[in-house]
């Protein structure tokens, strides 16, 4: 070989087809060698971006496991909170029955009976009179001589 390059000498006997071939073998095996360079950068670019993907299936894996395991966590909550709510339920539904029988026998006991009145809390009366315009009704225990009294009666008036 002269040291030129053999690709670009196109001085090349056409006559001489070994000469041809040899050319064009040359010619096969740079544009190989071309290709294989290319390929060997996108595997190295592919194999960095399996990486990536791969580091990125790990981080959901974990964060898919901590979610069930969240999951699970507040399920069992949501059936213990189901299973008390049921027992408030079973002991709210027997004292109404109890309730209910008891109301049966009392009236049966004494069918005419009128219940008693029950006596409203002190403050009730206080705020029941003020409302009714009984300024005469005790002030507030608060003392304040009959202002809120005043402030009442004028709210209801209003």
């Amino acid at each position: 070989m002269s040291g030129k390059d053999p690709t670009t000498e196109l001085s090349v006997a056409m006559d001489d087809p070994l000469a041809g071939k040899i050319r064009d073998s040359i010619l096969g095996v740079e544009n190989l060698r071309t290709e294989n360079r290319r390929l060997a950068n996108e595997i190295r670019d592919l194999e960095v971006t399996n990486l990536q993907l791969e580091s990125e299936i790990q981080s959901l894996n974990l964060t898919l496991e901590q979610e069930r395991a969240e999951r699970r966590h507040y399920h069992s909550l949501a059936n213990e909170i189901i299973t008390r709510l049921d027992m408030v339920a079973r002991t709210v539904d027997d004292v109404v029955n109890r309730a209910e029988q008891e109301v049966c026998r009392q009236r049966k006991e004494t069918p005419g009976a009128k219940l008693p009145d029950i006596e409203a809390p002190s403050f009730r009366k206080k705020v029941e009179d003020l409302l009714n315009g009984n300024k005469k009704a005790e002030t507030f225990l608060n003392g304040d001589a009959g202002d809120t009294a005043q402030a009442v009666s004028n709210i209801r008036l209003s």
